[in-house]
């Protein structure tokens, strides 16, 4: 009986996450799926404890990552980027494409993927309609940045949500995760890339573009609101960065680093005038701690109740292979799991899994793999892919699930295939 009402509260809660009833906040149904548990006496405080210890600097980063990318974002970091790639490969569509795709995948490296679709979507849905481009050739440039905004989020620990709950649960410092991620990471950058413009070429070469529409862009430098504070933002990403790498010496968690550059970048930002304190604060993702903590609660209730019991004993006789059948076979399991419940809950489900097995040392990089790559699989794979079919629908480009389902496969399969292969080739080095 407690494992048919934990199934059925997670079910209940992702599908109320996934359509979002009169545009609630998703935190909201996870949270009353968790009250009904705790009240069925299926979850206890001591459940709460553990999960908090699971999330807490993941929600903290993710935080501080999405304030300071904000910030950016307010005086006018990316668009400045954006407006030199536009100025410069306007009329060369296929050029214009891997630029906005490489744009794409940087935020995600060095911010984060959710951040990614919030700056990159408004400005393809602006550039797109600039150049006067049909439903087919604005939808081939939005589903290239909105698939870079995950399959370019494994190179690093805190390009996702997802790397850091993995990596703070397997005690995988910063530097070791990128040592073996750096190189699936880049490989799926590049076949996302390769795969998208080669079967999106349809939607991009054949448009028409305007070239009288030069004069609709404005100049790069416009897009800046403070160049002083300009400056200082470079300064404060070196920072960010070198932090990440010495995180570990100094014995500081990624969260404490971003959440001190963020801080720092506010001052800047707040003595130019350009990011008022009560604005700065409210736009600040605080519900992402609640959804996390809710979600895993959910999710942990499933596993203390036996509902994923299978998933375990199924990654064992995968993992039981040779070790190129054993990662090919691990990766598509973990991305099937991620498309079918999305990737926040499938990253607690197979973290458990693995702990259980004790199997190669490859599973928990297998799983980052798949629930970052592996999530673009279908819309509900993760938050991100929800957050760009609303932006997109919101700028007049329809997509339904069925038509992204099938981009979703044929695009996603071949860069999961990819990143794999990095991933054999780190393995054996």
């Amino acid at each position: 009986m407690t494992m048919t009402i934990s199934i059925a509260v997670f079910i209940a809660a992702l599908i109320l996450i996934f359509i979002k009833p009169k545009g609630v906040n998703e935190a909201f149904f996870a949270l009353a799926g968790v009250i009904l548990l705790f009240i069925g006496g299926l979850l206890q405080a001591e459940d709460a404890s553990y999960i908090w210890g699971f999330v807490w600097n993941a929600t903290f980063s993710l935080i501080g990552i999405m304030i300071f990318t904000a910030l950016l974002d307010q005086n006018g970091f990316f668009r400045w980027a954006a407006l030199h790639i536009v100025h410069r490969l306007h009329h060369r569509k296929m050029l214009l494409f891997v630029g906005l795709s490489l744009l794409a995948a940087f935020i995600t490296i060095f911010f984060n993927n959710d951040g990614t679709i919030l700056i990159m979507v408004p400005i393809v849905l602006e550039v797109t309609a600039l150049l006067r481009l049909s439903r087919g050739g604005r939808l081939a440039y939005l589903l290239g940045v909105g698939l870079m905004a995950d399959t370019a989020s494994a190179p690093l620990m805190m390009s996702n949500l997802t790397n850091i709950l993995t990596a703070d649960f397997f005690q995988i410092p910063f530097g070791e995760y990128a040592s073996r991620m750096l190189l699936p990471g880049l490989l799926a950058i590049a076949a996302t890339i390769g795969v998208t413009a080669f079967i999106l070429r349809k939607g991009i070469l054949n448009e028409e573009v305007d070239r009288s529409s030069t004069v609709a862009f404005p100049k790069p430098a416009t897009a800046i609101g403070d160049k002083r504070v300009f400056r200082l933002s470079w300064v404060i990403i070196v920072i960010m960065m070198s932090g990440y790498i010495l995180s570990e010496e100094m014995g500081l968690p990624v969260s404490v680093i971003a959440l001190g550059c963020a801080a720092a970048q506010w001052a800047a930002s707040a003595m130019a005038g350009r990011a008022p304190f009560k604005q700065t604060v409210l736009q600040a993702p605080w519900l992402i701690i609640v959804f996390a903590l809710s979600m895993n609660l959910i999710v942990y209730s499933l596993h203390i109740h036996g509902a994923v019991a299978w998933f375990p004993s199924l990654l064992a006789k995968v993992a039981d292979q040779h070790e190129l059948a054993g990662i090919y076979g691990s990766g598509l399991l973990f991305a099937l799991l991620a498309a079918a419940i999305n990737n926040l809950p499938a990253v607690l489900i197979s973290s458990l899994a693995i702990e259980g097995v004790n199997g190669p040392d490859y599973l928990p990089y297998a799983s980052l793999i798949g629930t970052s790559v592996g999530a673009k699989l279908t819309p509900i794979g993760s938050l991100a892919t929800l957050l760009w079919m609303q932006l997109v629908k919101r700028g007049g480009v329809e997509i339904g699930w069925r038509e992204y389902t099938k981009y979703g496969i044929v695009l996603t399969l071949p860069i999961l295939l990819v990143a794999l292969i990095g991933l054999c080739t780190q393995n054996w080095s």
